[in-house]
């Protein structure tokens, strides 16, 4: 049964040199900002996740739950994880430009300033997306 203790320790754990190589690789050579140490945090606003732990990468499409009209939740989704015994840096750039292409097909225009938004930023004003900024004030659903 692993403990917190245990948990801890694997996350304090330097990366190996193959998953450090990768995230190294995801750090610089990646079209959008990068932030983050073992996980890292791609585009802005977040367009994919990529958490590197001892043995793998896991990669994450962001996704935020609002539990009400000013307080949200992460909830990111797995869209698959790169082992790093036995797969390589293309399988993990592929698997986060399939999530960055998903991610930037959910992007929707307000309605109202013409800015590109995800998803979780934008409510609807008759039927229409409308993102928080233009909305500010007004009685809408999120």
């Amino acid at each position: 049964m692993p403990s917190k203790l245990l948990d801890a320790l694997l996350l304090a754990m330097p990366l190996s040199l193959t998953l450090e190589s990768w995230r190294q690789h995801l750090k610089t050579q990646l079209p959008y900002p990068v932030q983050g140490a073992n996980t890292l945090f791609i585009g802005e606003p977040t367009l994919a996740i990529v958490d590197f732990q001892h043995n793998r990468a896991e990669v994450l499409l962001p996704a935020i739950e609002w539990r009400h009209h000013d307080i949200q939740t992460a909830k990111p989704q797995r869209q698959g994880v790169v082992e790093e015994r036995n797969g390589t840096l293309e399988q993990l750039m592929a698997l986060v430009d399939e999530t960055i292409a998903f991610r930037l097909k959910s992007f929707r225009e307000c309605a109202s300033c013409g800015t590109r938004f995800p998803p979780e930023m934008l409510g609807s004003l008759g039927g229409e997306p409308i993102c928080r900024d233009c909305i500010k004030g007004r009685r809408v659903l999120f």
